[in-house]
């Protein structure tokens, strides 16, 4: 099971304390909410630009942004290798794609608990990847949805090829169900940095 460790999820105070802490791990996720898509706001470009020379990991973004275009040229810039668009945040989902894809990295479609994993399937073949959201911010703790790893199952069915990535509360615990229902990777974000050791805690996590 590949792990992405969510930056969002790491003491904000030392991020490029947190970013050592990952033992040269070659992969970083970011996710970018901008406080409208979402009620969180997360960081946004220049905190990117600002951690970008500190890792030679590959750089992935999760945009939870009202206007994904706002970001992707900027996030091409610094050299991000995937980027993730929510399918609830434009009516043009292949004028993203295309802008993602044309600036030479992997373009993902995001979508939120409530959104059926049937209106993204049209969409399948034209994307490197789908993010499945497996919790939503419910002023609870941001808890599991069990129920979405019934929408990976259907991903998975509807394209086998397709790259998954599931993100959202995703524990240790869970995850050989996450990996089980089809998912490739998991975002990790409080399980990784509230380890003692978050690369130690990776290196578990990966052999899933």
């Amino acid at each position: 099971m590949l792990i992405l460790p969510s930056a969002a999820s790491s003491n904000q105070a030392d991020l490029a304390g947190e970013i050592r802490r990952l033992g040269g791990h070659p992969y970083l996720h970011f996710d970018i909410e901008d406080g409208n898509f979402v009620p969180n706001i997360t960081f946004g470009i220049k905190t990117c630009r600002a951690l970008r020379p500190l890792s030679e990991a590959a750089f992935d973004a999760h945009l939870m942004t009202t206007d994904p275009m706002a970001y992707i040229p900027e996030l091409l810039a610094l050299d991000f290798k995937a980027i993730a668009f929510h399918w609830e945040s434009t009516g043009y989902p292949m004028r993203v794609i295309n802008a993602i894809r044309d600036g030479g990295a992997k373009a993902g479609i995001a979508v939120n608990p409530r959104t059926p994993a049937q209106e993204i399937i049209p969409y399948l073949p034209e994307i490197d990847y789908a993010l499945v959201m497996t919790a939503e911010p419910d002023g609870r703790g941001d808890l599991f949805q069990r129920a979405m790893l019934d929408k990976i199952r259907a991903l998975r069915t509807a394209r086998p090829e397709l790259a998954i990535v599931a993100d959202g509360a995703v524990s240790g615990a869970l995850l050989p169900e996450v990996k089980a229902a089809g998912a490739d990777a998991a975002v990790m974000g409080r399980a990784v940095f509230s380890a003692p050791d978050p690369y130690e805690a990776i290196c578990a996590f990966s052999r899933v």
